[in-house]
């Protein structure tokens, strides 16, 4: 790289630099003690900085995986795996924090992702304009010739370059994300030089040698963005399936060319031109300031050199994004983690109207993002409150919107990858309803519409309908918009320079030469500025990152104990269960103590069952929340306080008090304080106060070594972790105990006093699961993570026992893990019958019936086990027609042959009518034979019923027979106060690996 072309990357990334610090105010002034993100809203903030710290804890300082911890979400634990890690941000930040702290260490990777972001689409787009030279194997410049004209154009892709960088970098999208605390969507670097790198990869100019170091650094930009956030790599998939339909196109053209033998791409005239012909009219086209140096049609490579450099990709690609993707796989296979219906993709959606209106930081035309904020919280509820759904973060900006418009224009064909890019990725933030001014739904004169748009299609592909968030596609929209916006600068300030060229030549007056070169700097300083301008997000709003001194208090205590604080909250991005505030979790990192709450993006429904389950939890997240709390529910969270702390070995109980407009636990923190403080039991003063917060310890009685946990009755759901059926209370083979679900099975026990050199038994009263022809079962005991040998199970209530040593408990919260050799569902191995009777046929469905006096059922179960109603329920004879293929419902009619004999009639009537084979279901209600006719009693027999007029007098009825079967030959149950019926396979769909009675543990 030569002096003049150090010069220009310098220039670039000097100016890139300064913006980025000056456009962030006032974050510069801050850097230690603030990270950008607005204090009001979900604190995600805290999140990325959070996972800074804990990467190196896990990985580094406890050599375990930093795919799991459980020093949030305890005592379960969470996997960090389908989570915002942004694995990027945190290794860039590592050395960063060992030299300063955290908080400067992400603001730095932050300010750098911002700066390399403008530096890598100047790149972009100088590569696109032909600028490198070809020939050179590392993208150096070459050295201009010395033309007037040449570095006229020279500096116009230089400065479109810069504009282009100018837009990605400091779109208001970008700073919208950062205020919000989405630091993964702010990560977005490594987009622009994967696109550079993927066209390098199939650019026919480049040796193959140069194609192939463009893959592999196309690979490696790619796994960047995948292990910065897992749905840019969805985005990118896209882009590259994009660049490669543009590449088919050009290689169909191209083969059609040679099957014409049309040797000449620019011949314009019929017959063969000459070489030097060719050569001449290149040269005049390199000369025009409006037109690229380059072919903008570069030749196109061999199909099989590009399918070989595209696989290279992949497997670079996946090879350093493997550790991260692998783990991400499995998590999707092996649990549901689908969005409920459309999750948040119509309020995450960009409306139409945000495209076009400047986003709430703007100085001069946005507003008060605070209450920008609660509108929007408003909004949600449905509270009455109009106008844009969620924040707008996909301000295209006016003057970037009409540079790009007239680079499209203009351009055409040779920027199609950048306009397909920008009307998918557009339509993409759209979301998948149209939206205007927050309405999605329509009044078409009476009619309600909705206008589907691309995005819906998204929503039933596997994986990518993960993202929940249609409006982060903005990060492939502005780059594509920038792009094209260079394009039409560049048009722009060339069709200045070539009158101003002409005059020049026309007067003969070099002088004139210099003012050409004001012009165009005058009019790219004035297309920056107001590009700038329209995306101004000044200033930048942060949150404070210091952390209370009285965490480093609780850091000087050596014991394994635990920290509640309270707004106490769970958070995952399908809901949140109390007043979740992340920045509590990010005070872990000076402590390093487990706590009660925190935040994940997603979690499998038992992590939110677990403590919503909970009494305690559940009153106090509600109070939190403004709601009333039954009293019955505050009695148990009561009885319940003092044994939570203890088992959860809670030493510490922080209140904090709100922060300013953050509701809703800015109206009801007085509420919370006082549950607490009336609940648990607390040192009567705080050990410490400041800035309003209040630190107390816990108050813990001195424990022994010894618990016993009968496991079936009530109150023993908290020291049940994963593996294990909801029910609170059960009774399977005669005992109270309760039915372990999964191969493993968690139990939460509380000890004191540990003798780390004795020995201790734990003991346990089981019974497998057995059938006919089961399978031995064997169950192996896991102590806080080391295994203990195998103990044989037989089929009878039994007690098995293992030795432990001290040195494997821990004086606080031990986890015991049973792991079974063998599980089985009911529904698979003690099947049931849908037989009905001895027609010979079965239900193609599972069915119960229950009449009685008030009520006539009759559910059907398909075979996930969903219930669908199938009984009209009048007073008198239900009647419900089945296919008996599908078991969908046919017809479903009630006649109240309770009230006359006109409805007896009418149900001969239909009886009569249903066709020969059909499975009918019969139902009564009430005194259902009070006007019941023979020939009522005619048709039941025509179903197989086993009746008479005179035997079902005064009874209930139910039934389920096939039209045309032989009497009696159907099912039926007869009861004067309530008859049921199940025709049914076994519905116990769980899966059971045997009940367990009693754990204890105990010194030997």
């Amino acid at each position: 790289m030569n002096r003049s072309s150090r010069r220009i990357h310098g220039f670039a990334l000097a100016l890139y630099t300064i913006l980025a610090l000056l456009l962030s105010w006032p974050l510069i002034a801050q850097i230690g003690r603030s990270v950008p993100g607005a204090p009001q809203w979900a604190f995600d903030e805290s999140t990325f900085v959070w996972n800074i710290w804990y990467f190196k804890h896990a990985l580094v300082d406890n050599l375990s995986t930093p795919l799991h911890t459980d020093l949030i979400w305890y005592p379960l634990g969470i996997d960090l795996v389908l989570y915002t890690y942004n694995f990027f941000h945190a290794l860039v930040a590592q050395p960063l924090m060992l030299a300063f702290n955290l908080p400067v260490a992400s603001n730095i990777a932050l300010l750098l992702s911002t700066v390399l972001s403008g530096y890598g689409t100047f790149l972009l787009v100088r590569y696109l304009f032909g600028k490198e030279k070809i020939e050179d194997q590392r993208l150096k410049i070459g050295r201009p010739p010395q033309s007037s004209i040449f570095n006229l154009q020279s500096s116009v892709i230089t400065s479109s370059a810069l504009l282009a960088g100018l837009i990605y970098a400091f779109a208001s999208n970008r700073a919208v994300y950062a205020a919000l605390g989405h630091y993964d969507m702010v990560t977005t670097q490594w987009i622009p030089f994967y696109a550079l790198m993927l066209l390098r990869t199939l650019d026919g100019r480049l040796s193959l040698a140069m194609r192939r170091k463009a893959a592999v650094l196309a690979g490696v930009f790619f796994a960047f963005n995948g292990l910065a956030e897992m749905i840019t790599a969805v985005f990118l998939a896209i882009f590259t399936l994009i660049v490669l339909a543009d590449y088919g196109a050009r290689l169909r053209r191209e083969k059609r060319k040679q099957r014409l033998k049309i040797k000449d791409w620019n011949a314009g005239d019929s017959g063969e031109d000459s070489g030097t012909g060719r050569s001449q009219r290149i040269a005049r086209k390199s000369q025009s300031p409006n037109l690229p140096i380059s072919n903008p049609q570069s030749p196109i490579p061999n199909l099989h050199s590009s399918l070989f450099n595209l696989f290279l990709l992949a497997v670079v690609a996946f090879t350093l994004w493997s550790p991260a993707l692998l783990p991400i796989l499995t998590q999707f296979l092996a649990n549901d983690f689908a969005l409920k219906g459309w999750g948040e993709a119509i309020p995450l959606s960009t409306d139409l109207l945000g495209w076009f209106t400047p986003t709430v930081l703007h100085p001069v035309f946005g507003g008060d993002l605070v209450a920008e904020l609660r509108r929007v919280q408003l909004r949600a509820l449905e509270l009455g409150v109009t106008g844009f759904r969620d924040l707008n973060t996909a301000f295209l900006g006016w003057t970037t919107a009409a540079l790009a418009l007239t680079g499209a224009l203009v351009w055409g064909r040779r920027v199609r990858i950048w306009i397909w890019t920008t009307i998918l990725f557009g339509l993409f933030t759209l979301g998948p309803f149209l939206q205007i001014n927050g309405r999605y739904r329509f009044d078409l004169d009476g009619v309600e519409a909705t206008f589907p748009l691309p995005y819906a299609l998204l929503h039933y592909i596997p994986l990518i309908k993960a993202n929940r968030a249609p409006n982060r596609n903005s990060v492939l929209l502005m780059l594509a918009l920038a792009v094209l916006a260079a394009y039409g600068a560049r048009w722009i300030v060339g069709k200045v320079n070539t009158r101003r060229q002409r005059a020049s030549l026309d007067a003969q007056s070099p002088s004139l030469q210099p003012s050409i070169f004001n012009l165009q700097s005058f009019l790219f300083l004035l297309l920056a500025s107001l590009v700038l301008f329209e995306h101004l997000a000044i200033p930048a709003p942060l949150s404070d990152a210091r952390i209370p001194a009285v965490y480093a208090e609780i850091a000087a205590d050596p014991r394994p104990v635990s920290v509640m604080q309270v707004p106490l909250g769970w958070r995952n991005s399908f809901g949140v269960l109390g007043s979740e505030r992340t920045q509590l979790q990010y005070y872990q990192t000076a402590h390093g103590k487990p706590m009660l709450g925190g935040n994940i993006s997603r979690a499998p429904d038992f992590k939110m069952e677990y403590f919503a389950r909970i009494p305690y939890f559940t009153a106090l997240t509600e109070i939190e929340f403004g709601n009333d709390v039954p009293e019955e529910m505050l009695t148990a969270a009561r009885a319940q306080a003092g044994d939570l702390m203890y088992l959860y070995n809670t030493e510490y109980v922080l209140l904090f008090p709100p922060i300013s407009q953050r509701f809703p636990y800015a109206d009801y923190w007085g509420a919370a304080w006082s549950f607490v403080k009336e609940t648990l039991p607390l040192e009567e003063e705080p050990f410490w106060t400041d800035a309003g917060i209040e630190a107390y310890r816990v108050v813990q009685p001195a424990g022994d070594d010894a618990f016993r946990l009968d496991l079936g009755t009530s109150g023993t759901y908290p020291y049940r972790g994963e593996g294990w059926d909801a029910a609170e209370a059960d009774e399977p083979y005669a005992a109270s105990a309760i039915w372990a679900t999964a191969r493993e099975s968690r139990l939460f026990v509380p000890l004191r006093n540990v003798d780390a050199g004795a020995e201790y038994v734990v003991r346990m009263q089981v019974h497998p699961f057995a059938y006919a022809g089961s399978s031995p079962q064997s169950v192996t005991l896991m102590v806080n993570g080391h295994v203990l040998e195998s103990r044989d199970l037989v089929d009878e209530w039994q007690t098995v026992e293992w030795t432990a040593p001290g040195a494997l408990l821990i004086d606080g919260l031990n986890r015991l893990a049973l792991q079974w050799r063998e599980t089985a569902t009911p529904r698979e191995v003690i099947p049931g019958s849908r037989a009905i009777g001895t027609t010979g046929v079965s239900l193609p469905v599972d069915a119960e019936l229950k009449a009685f006096a008030d009520g006539a059922f009759i559910a059907l179960f398909d075979e996930e086990g969903e219930q669908i109603d199938a009984s009209a329920g009048r007073a008198g004879v239900n009647v419900t027609v089945l296919d008996g293929e599908s078991g969908d419902i046919v017809a479903m009619q009630g006649f109240d042959t309770t009230s006359n004999e006109f409805e007896s009639q009418a149900l001969a009537e239909f009886l009569a009518a249903i066709e020969e084979g059909q499975p009918v279901l019969i139902a009564t209600r009430g005194d259902a034979t009070a006007f019941l006719t023979q020939a009522a009693i005619r048709g039941l027999q025509d179903l197989g019923l086993g009746v008479t007029l005179e035997s079902v007098q005064g009874n209930q009825i139910v039934a389920a027979g096939i039209k045309g079967a032989p009497r009696s030959s159907a099912v039926q149950q007869l009861d004067p106060e309530e008859a049921f019926l199940s025709i049914s396979l076994n519905r116990d769909r769980r899966t059971l690996a045997a009940a367990v009675d009693w754990v204890e543990i105990a010194g030997r």
